[in-house]
């Protein structure tokens, strides 16, 4: 009896020191618990801008979506842009002359669940449509790895200022050095190449 006794009491003792250890691991194992935790809520944010009847960046926003399960909001100005396309061009060559304009609603982003985040515009003047400039503005990217991709229409993806122009309004942030562009009337068939992006960005 003597000897079950001491059994009991020995099997007891173990199992208090792995429930202890389990709720008191050392300082870098339960660091590398949370952190793989919070690696796990993150997840890809896809935010863009459109506009026209055809809306062929908001086919390639929601492909993107697709392919990566990320959220995905849309950036929505104070005032819109009119939908005459001569007073819209007007209007945005204005805007982008400005150091911060338009003014966006405000979204409600909390960006500390999202990376990486995909950007997206069509393509005005050879670089981003003004209120996509304004959201980059509107938010911290800190820690955030922030991937542009447009839609184009005649023009040569080469010579577009999109990225360089981004990185001089916030050059705080982190952008991947490549931007997806692709041609708006062709938005429908970009799945391939969204697909060879997706993945360099994934390997970041």
């Amino acid at each position: 009896m003597k000897l079950k006794h001491l059994f009991i009491l020995a099997a007891s003792a173990v199992l208090s020191a792995v429930a202890f250890l389990a709720c008191n691991c050392d300082g870098n194992s339960c660091s590398d618990d949370a952190s793989a935790k919070d690696a796990a809520k993150v997840k890809p944010l896809v935010v863009y801008w459109t506009w026209s009847e055809t809306h062929n960046t908001k086919v390639v926003a929601e492909m993107l979506q697709q392919k990566t399960g990320a959220d995905i909001a849309l950036i929505e100005m104070v005032t819109p842009y009119p939908n005459d396309f001569g007073s819209v061009m007007q209007l945005g060559q204005r805007d982008l002359q400005q150091p911060k304009a338009p003014a966006i609603k405000e979204m409600n982003l909390d960006l500390s669940k999202y990376d990486p985040i995909y950007v997206g515009t069509p393509i005005w003047f050879s670089t981003y449509a003004p209120p996509v400039r304004t959201f980059l503005q509107s938010y911290d990217f800190k820690g955030k790895t922030v991937a542009l991709f447009c839609t184009h229409g005649q023009g040569n993806p080469a010579t577009f200022k999109y990225l360089a122009d981004a990185k001089a309004a916030v050059p705080a942030i982190n952008f991947f050095p490549e931007v997806f562009a692709h041609k708006g009337t062709e938005a429908a068939n970009a799945g391939p190449a969204l697909d060879a992006w997706i993945q360099k960005v994934s390997a970041k």
